[in-house]
Parts: structure tokens; sequence; C-alpha cells
């Protein structure tokens, strides 16, 4: 009985022992798996390239889907180059098993995006033109619109722009009918990228008409399942950002306000980020002092994470413009110095981390392919600083040449002033006082009727003279209302008479002459009287619409009335 229990013992204890050992094995299986994995790639990269690694020499996991997780990591990472080589060997072990097209057809993909990620348009473009097929031949229009966007990224890429935008419409006309989160998702991402891609192209109106499109399709996506409501805020917080400095340019500034009114009732437009998608509008609308603000916050952020990228450099890059646009120059030059220091200092990080790449790459027998490639990068950063420094020179010669642009304007409106004032005081000496019987002539002492030529255009010169000296005396010409028909029956002509004589001695029309004699008494107004505003010299001298008065002046002397004031206080000061 003793011997029966002391066996009974020993196979529970054994039996404990491999029950422990099943759920051991079983706990570190777990960890090789592609839900796993695929959840900690982001986070965990060296972790994940670890499990990789054990899960390749246990033989647990199949070995195209290892170097697909391989090559999500590296392209997480931006190391393009080894995410390619994942790829590629995924797409050959496929290729060879021939058991998962879904797989395959996945890493055709991930192979076109890649090329294209590294500038191989052409490798790209063939690698696309190979999964079309296999996705035609599946019935999956999601991956063959997946393709063709890349094509049309590709193409335009290679500047055929034209043939860019067909591809494109072609990828998007074959999710059209998506009713599901992940084809809206796809489907607005596609509009995004080739709206973006038309306003840097400088085609205002087709980019409204694709913003235009996604704001409906972003409406769609209102309460369905699987889109958050905060993935909804920041693509709309993006959204009316460009619509209102598309609808802005495009000469709409009514709408293009009230886009930015609803951009701005966004949550994303109260963060940093948010901000700074703003931009655009707030240049072409001259909102300089808050594009510094919206730049300033985001430096910030970039500043408490400790963060220095491209993005970084593209803020400073609109302070400069801000600075530029507010003519605050020395600031713009500031910058453009720290612009420079910071570009030198993101080129020698990534040739650090390019070299931290061929590293990995020597593991993979690369090494002397990669050292070339890196020769070459070297000699991009290079002629990439040469162009750089190149952009500065440009811009410190712009700012030069505006401030040399200034003072030649300024040199040339005092010209202009002395001149017009010279001129003025020489009509004055000639002008003759008119005599106490000047109406009693004009009216009654002429034939104004003679058939003679020569006789009518000797009595035209007296009875101009006459009127002349009568509309000078008593400043008719400062009434708006003075109209042709009073001058007509002061001078006892017919209109047709009237228009000749006008002509014949003045050299212009009736309108020409008056706007002269008001465009004087603007002048002496603007000279003896600089504290009036210039809507009330405009109406002092007869002339009631601003534009117009501004048209005259300008014409007359060369310069606007603001100009010449201030260049005649100027002068006197």
């Amino acid at each position: 009985m003793k011997k029966f229990l002391y066996i009974c013992f020993l196979f529970w204890v054994n039996s404990v022992f491999l029950m422990a050992q099943e759920t051991k094995e079983s706990g570190q299986s777990s960890l090789y798996t592609d839900q796993y994995i695929t959840d900690i790639y982001m986070s965990e990269p060296d972790r994940a390239l670890q499990l990789l690694d054990e899960a390749e020499k246990k033989k647990v996991m199949m070995p195209a889907r290892i170097n697909d997780l391989r090559s999500m990591v590296y392209r997480n990472r931006y190391q393009c180059k080894l995410a390619f080589r994942y790829a590629r060997r995924a797409y050959v072990q496929d290729s060879i098993a021939g058991n998962s097209p879904e797989h395959l057809l996945k890493m055709t993909i991930a192979l076109a995006e890649l090329s294209s990620l590294l500038s191989e348009y052409e490798v790209s473009n063939r690698y696309v033109v190979e999964g079309i097929r296999q996705a035609r031949d599946m019935e999956n229009k999601r991956a063959e619109a997946k393709l063709l966007f890349c094509m049309g990224e590709n193409k335009r890429w290679l500047s055929f722009k034209k043939d860019a935008y067909e591809t494109f419409d072609e990828a998007i006309q074959l999710l059209r009918d998506a009713d599901d989160a992940y084809g809206l998702r796809m489907l607005s991402y596609f509009n995004g990228v080739k709206m973006s891609f038309l306003i840097d192209d400088g085609l205002i109106d087709d980019a409204l008409s694709v913003g235009l499109y996604r704001q409906k399709l972003l409406d769609k996506m209102e309460g369905k399942e699987g889109i958050q409501a905060a993935y909804l805020d920041l693509q709309k917080s993006y959204l009316y950002s460009k619509l209102a400095y598309l609808y802005y340019c495009s000469g709409d500034k009514e709408k293009a306000e009230e886009c930015f009114i609803k951009y701005k009732s966004t949550l994303a437009a109260s963060t940093p980020a948010g901000k700074y998608d703003a931009t655009p509008y707030l240049f072409v609308t001259g909102r300089y002092r808050e594009v510094l603000d919206n730049c300033r916050e985001l430096k910030e952020v970039f500043r408490r994470e400790d963060t220095i990228n491209y993005q970084y450099r593209g803020i400073l890059s609109k302070e400069i413009k801000a600075y530029t646009g507010l003519k605050e120059y020395e600031k713009a030059v500031k910058l453009s110095t720290v612009f420079i220091a910071l570009t030198d200092s993101i080129y020698q990080r990534e040739k650090t981390n390019a070299a931290l790449e061929l590293e990995t790459l020597y593991d993979v027998d690369e090494r002397e392919a990669h050292i070339a490639e890196q020769a070459l990068k070297l000699k991009i950063r290079t002629i990439s600083l040469a162009f750089i420094f190149f952009i500065v020179l440009l811009v410190l010669f712009f700012l030069w040449k505006v401030w040399l642009q200034n003072r030649n304007i300024k040199e040339k409106n005092r010209a202009l002033v002395k001149y017009v004032n010279e001129a003025l005081s020489e009509q004055k000496k000639k002008q003759q006082s008119p005599g106490e019987d000047d109406k009693s002539i004009l009216y009654n002492d002429l034939d104004t009727e003679s058939s003679d030529i020569d006789k009518e255009y000797e009595i035209n010169k007296q009875v101009f003279q006459k009127l002349d000296s009568l509309i000078r005396r008593d400043e008719l010409y400062l009434s708006a209302d003075l109209s042709r028909e009073d001058l007509v029956r002061m001078a006892h002509m017919n209109n047709t008479r009237f228009a000749k004589m006008i002509k014949e001695n003045t050299g212009t029309n009736l309108s020409g002459y008056i706007n002269e004699l008001r465009l004087n008494h603007a002048i002496h107004l603007l000279k003896e009287h600089p504290e009036y505003t210039l809507r009330a010299i405009a109406e002092a001298s007869g002339i009631n619409s601003m534009p117009t008065f501004h048209s005259l002046f300008k014409n007359k002397t060369g310069m606007t009335p603001s100009e010449f004031k201030k260049t005649q206080m100027d002068m006197k000061q």
C-alpha cells in the first residue's frame, strides 16, 4: 500500500512538472506571434527584432512572415534600405512557396512603396505593374488602388504631372463606393495627398475642388463605426486650414474666413501642430505676427522633446519669411544664420544614422555597395549645403535690393515733388488775373456763332480765356456737381463747339481740364495742410471717389497722394 501511494505521489509530481513546463513553453511561444510583435514593433523596435531572431532560430514562425515584420520595424525607423532588403526576402520566399498569394501581394505593395521612398521610381513602377496584375486576379480593388496611387506619386516626382493626376483619379475612382471605416480613411488620405500636390503646383481651383470633396468624405465618416472623434477632428482641422488658404487664393475672402473660423473651432486647432497648419492662410492674409506666435509654440514643443529635424527647420524658414514680410530684416538675417547652422547639424546627424545603418547592412553582406552609397550621401550633403548657402546669399541679395529700391523710390519721389512744386509755381506766375468785365465780355461782346474758321479759333481762344479765368477765380472746379451743361450755358455755345474749344486750348477734354485744376488744388492742400486726411483733401478738391483720386493723382505726379504727402513732410523737415 505504501509503495502504491509512493508511486502515485511521484506520478503527481511529474504531471505538475510537465504542466508547468508546457505552460512556460506556451507563454514563450505566445511571444513569437504576428499579433504580439505587431503590437510592440513601434514602441519597442529592438525587442521586436530580438524576438524575430529567436523565432527564426526556433523555427516557430514562417520565414516570409519574419522578414515581413523585420521590414516593418526598419521602415518605422526610417531605415528604408534595410526595410527593402527584408521585404524583398519575404517576396522571394512567398514566390517560391506559392501558398500565400495574399501575403505575396502585400509584399509587392511594400516593395513598390519602399522603392518610391528610396527614389527608385522605375523599380517602384515595375512592382506596381506586377502588383496590379495580382490584385486584379484576386479582385482586390483596395490593393489595386494603393498600387495605382503609388504609381501616381512616382509620376509626380518624375515631373509627369498630368499623367500623375490621371493616375490619382483612377486610384480614387476604385474606392468611390467605399463605405467602411478603412476604405473611407484610405479615400480621404488619397484626396489629401492629391490636394497637397495640387497646391504645390499652384492649381488652386483643382485643389479647392478636391478639398470640398474631402470635406464631404469627412462628413460621411461622422458617427461611423471604427472612426474615432479625435481622428475626425484632426482631419477637419487640417482640411479647413487648407480650404481657407485656397478660397483666399481664388479670391473668395468671405468663404476663406468662414473656413478659418471652422478650423479655429476644432480641438486640434488649439494644439501647437494644429496652429502651425494655418500658416499658409496667415501668410496670404498678411498676419505675420500670428505666424510668428504659432511657430514659436511649435518650436517650444520640439525643444521640450529635444527634437530637431526637417520640420523644425521648416518652422525657421517660415519665421524668416514672416520677419521679411514685417520688414524686420535684421531678425530675418539672424534666423538665416541659425537656419544654416541647424541644417549642418541635421546633415551631421543623418551622416551618423546612415553610418549605423551601414553597419547593420554589413551583417547582410552588403558592405561594398553601401560604402558607395554613403559616399554619394556625403556628396549630396556637400551639394545641399552649397545650395543652401547660395539660397541664403540670394535672400541677402534680395533684402539689399529691397533696401536699394526703397531708397531709389524716396529719391524719385523727392525729385517728383520738387518738379510738381516748381511747375505749379510757374503756372501761378503765368496766370493772369481776370478783369471786372469778364462776364460781360464772355456773354455779350463776342460773336460766338462766327462761321469764319480763323476768326472762330480766335473767338474760341478768347472765350476760353475768360471762362478759364472765371472758373479759377470763383473756384467752380471745386464743386463735385459742376456739369458740362453749366459751362456750355456760360460760354453761349453749342456742345460740339464747346468740346472743340476745350480741346484746342487744353489739349484734352473737359474732364481732363477740370481734373487738372482739382489736382493742383489737392497738391496745394497737401503742402499747406499736411494734417488733413486724404479723403478730406479729395472731397475739398471736388473729387468724391478715393480710387479715382488715387488714380488721377498718380497719373499726374507719378506717385500716390500718401507718398507725395510723406515726401513733402520729409523735405520740410
